[in-house]
């Protein structure tokens, strides 16, 4: 059975669809998901709009719980916002999460609000504009990220680095392989379970250049359950990596794409 379809109702139910595809987006504010017995949220609510009534909007910055994750950039943040007109507020979260209970309904309605007015995209902006100009301020500051990568935007890369990885540095360890030369009793490594590695602490100033601080040799080999058989050649090993390193110009790490000086730890894989 064919069903005709007149032209002229085509666009009516395309502005339908639309419509109704725009209410859906508005049904997902914070205040038409209320549960009825969330007293709390709805008071919060009230709130919020009676401070917006009164020219009072609220940024709210959540700090976690126990673990209280400060903005490094709050006054530069704060200093931002209040050129709009805007206050800034740290809100920390729950320890416990209970069933239809919203958490942070002032601060959300605040910030449905905030977008209304400034759009999508403001404070994700001011947030980057603030932490550039806190970087711009501490430009001796050393950052230790250890094994947290998100310390930075990119980790310190050596050149011809095929990936961003703070450890691990292809670029580094394929020059390192073109120039080293093994002596011929040199144990290699033998088996899933033996390891040879040369472990590197160095810092990298904003401008690429790099200093090693510290080794040490990772190694086991599974065969004898030794760990120094190769020990003789070591300060041969880093008579080849150190140079290598500390004479090359490294891109620098980089938070929101200015370098900074940084503290690394990296690996150089042994054969």
């Amino acid at each position: 059975m064919k069903i005709k379809m007149n032209n002229k109702l085509i666009f009516p139910l395309i502005l339908f669809l639309a419509v109704a595809a725009c209410n859906d987006d508005i049904k997902k504010s914070v205040e038409d998901n209320v549960h009825a017995t969330d007293t709390t949220c709805i008071k919060e609510i009230a709130q919020a709009k009676t401070d917006i009534k009164n020219n009072k909007i609220i940024y709210c910055n959540y700090v976690g719980n126990i673990v209280w994750q400060a903005l490094r950039a709050e006054k530069e943040m704060q200093s931002l916002l209040k050129q709009c007109g805007i206050e800034y507020q740290d809100e920390s979260s729950p320890c416990v999460i209970q069933d239809n209970m919203n958490y942070h309904c002032y601060c959300q309605f605040m910030q449905e609000k905030i977008k209304e007015k400034f759009g999508d995209k403001f404070t994700d902006s001011l947030l980057y504009i603030a932490d550039s100009i806190w970087i711009m301020k501490n430009r001796d500051r050393v950052f230790d990220c250890g094994s947290n990568s998100s310390c930075w935007d990119k980790p310190a890369m050596f050149p011809g680095d095929s990936t961003y990885d703070q450890t691990n540095h292809s670029g580094l360890q394929k020059e390192f392989c073109k120039i080293i030369n093994y002596p011929n009793d040199y144990r290699s490594k033998q088996g899933e379970n033996s390891m040879a590695m040369l472990q590197v602490y160095l810092d990298i100033d904003e401008t690429g250049k790099a200093k090693v601080t510290d080794t040490q040799f990772v190694i086991w080999d599974s065969r004898t359950k030794e760990e120094d058989y190769n020990k003789k050649y070591w300060d041969y090993i880093k008579s080849i990596a150190i140079p290598l390193i500390e004479q090359t110009t490294w891109t620098p790490a980089k938070i929101k794409n200015i370098g900074v000086k940084s503290k690394n730890d990296i690996f150089i894989y042994l054969k």
